[in-house]
């Protein structure tokens, strides 16, 4: 056998080696031992590259001053294995002593005399993770050129294998994170197959479900046997996501919101889902409590409120001295401004209900613009209202006054927030596939892009450098688009400051 032949098996006999271990540490000693063997060195050294700082250090070291050694680190581009690094190019010196680019720092902390060097790098993929040296030759005064290829083949083997330990690793310490996060998680997570078998889970899911051997069993069964009412169509549902509540109605009452997501692989076909399960239920009952509350001290405000901001016109009629007179009109003008704010808890309890009851019929659209426009005449008393002709528009499946409220809210947000002089409301319509467009535009101040969204938040009023300083609880519009999302159209805006805004809901005809 040839010299050539020796040096193809050694090289088979490293890659072997090197591929037998994914243990960085491991394999970072491997490697030296067989560099010495590649090259007949007395020594080896092996340097890898800081990604934050550049510099090399010794991330393993052999014999009595390993520890020191790792304390030692190269700055970029110093020494002959910084040059190397820094360079991209392997390199070998005869005679050290005789060479500027030369440190002697490694010598000195590990008490090793270096007379020659073969050095290169550690190259994957074009990028250097470090330096790879040999150092004296064994049995002749330094290395040559000869040496070079053998060792340069052997430094890629090295770099595929360095850097598979790497990402081996880092799977590893991503999988722990991942780990802990899951099971450190408040939430109950189940993760499934297509057919709602459970494959894992984490801590919380085993305390929901009282056992800690679920793997295997159904979702749907185990929560049914602890007492859930199950939705229908649990695994049934278009989109990549689904949100459902799931009840448990004896006693102690749970309510559970539950998020399922597809996991899908080649050609989007299902091959599981992932349930992210969170007891709501004290939230729940005290969001309940709190609407109970609200509807109830609106409902019975409202009646004695009726019947003062009835009464009072009457009484301003009779024969009042100056005093009484201001009396009654205080009292007017404060009872019509704590029936608003009843209107407003009224609307907040609309809006905050889960469901909406809709009595839908079909309706003209032309005479439920008509009624609102009638029934808001008073606070509509000082605006020229311009509305366009409807009738091509004809009829839609809706609720009829659910539809004008919306529709009121709107336009009372028109006049209340406008403070031009000669208040002006135009209202348009137009036909859409399947649904109809109704627009109400202003001439008001307008409002700036970034409050676009906000509006059509519970309780957000816009700066009153833009509206004036006015009265109000931010609900209108809330209430107006709670509405409209329950017939399934959808409610935009359009905006310029100075100008006004435009208000275009859309309603599907059926």
């Amino acid at each position: 056998m040839n010299r050539l032949d020796d040096k193809f098996l050694l090289l088979l006999d490293a890659n072997r080696i090197l591929t037998s271990t994914l243990d960085i540490n491991k394999l970072l000693t491997v490697i030296m031992e067989l560099a010495q063997k590649v090259v007949n060195a007395e020594g080896c050294s092996l340097l890898l590259i800081d990604e934050n700082t550049g510099e090399l250090y010794f991330d393993v070291a052999i014999g009595e001053k390993a520890d020191e050694m790792k304390r030692v680190r190269l700055a970029p581009g110093e020494g002959i294995a910084g040059w190397c690094a820094a360079r991209n190019r392997s390199l070998i010196v005869e005679d050290v002593t005789k060479d500027i680019r030369w440190t002697g720092r490694t010598d000195d902390k590990s008490g090793f005399r270096t007379k020659s060097i073969i050095c290169t790098p550690l190259r994957y993929k074009g990028t250097v993770l470090g330096v790879i040296e040999g150092i004296n030759a064994l049995g002749r005064e330094f290395f040559t050129d000869d040496d070079l290829p053998l060792f340069e083949a052997f430094a890629n083997q090295a770099a595929v294998a360095l850097e598979n330990a790497r990402l081996f690793m880092k799977l590893i310490q991503e999988k722990e994170k991942i780990s802990a996060a899951f099971d450190g998680m408040s939430e109950s997570v189940f993760v499934t197959d297509k057919n709602g078998v459970i494959t894992q889970a984490n801590k919380s899911a085993f305390n929901l479900a009282n056992s800690e051997h679920i793997s295997g069993l159904a979702l749907s069964k185990i929560l049914i046997d602890i007492g859930f009412e199950m939705p229908g169509r649990f695994l049934k549902f278009d989109g990549k996501k689904k949100i459902s509540e799931i009840v448990k109605k004896t006693a102690p009452q749970i309510f559970l919101n539950c998020v399922v997501t597809k996991i899908t692989g080649i050609g989007e076909e299902i091959d599981g889902y992932i349930f992210v399960i969170r007891d709501v239920t004290s939230e729940k009952k005290e969001e309940l409590l709190k609407r109970s509350f609200l509807s109830l001290i609106s409902h019975k405000l409202k009646t004695p409120l009726v019947s003062i901001v009835g009464y009072l016109p009457m009484l301003a009629e009779e024969k009042l001295t100056p005093n009484q007179q201001k009396a009654i009109s205080v009292l007017q003008s404060q009872s019509e401004r704590l029936a608003e704010l009843v209107e407003s808890l009224l609307r907040f309890t609309v809006i905050e209900s889960e469901t909406l009851e809709l009595k839908k019929e079909k309706v003209f659209v032309e005479k439920i613009v008509s009624e609102t426009v009638n029934d808001l005449n008073k606070k509509l008393k000082n605006v020229e209202v311009e509305v366009s002709d409807l009738s091509a528009l004809g009829e839609i499946f809706a609720d009829k006054e659910k539809i004008k409220e919306a529709l009121g809210c709107i336009l009372e947000n028109a006049v209340k927030f406008n403070k031009n002089p000669k208040k002006s409301v135009k209202i348009t319509g137009e036909l859409q596939a399947g649904a109809v467009a109704i627009s109400i535009e202003d001439n008001g101040a307008g409002f700036p892009l970034s409050e676009k969204e906000k509006i059509f938040e519970k309780f957000y009023q816009i700066e009153e450098s833009f509206t004036g300083q006015v009265a109000g609880a931010g609900l209108g519009l809330p209430l107006a688009k709670r509405i409209i999302s329950a017939h399934r159209g959808s409610i935009t805006v359009a905006s310029k400051i100075n100008e006004g805004s435009k208000f275009t809901i859309i309603i599907p005809q059926k």
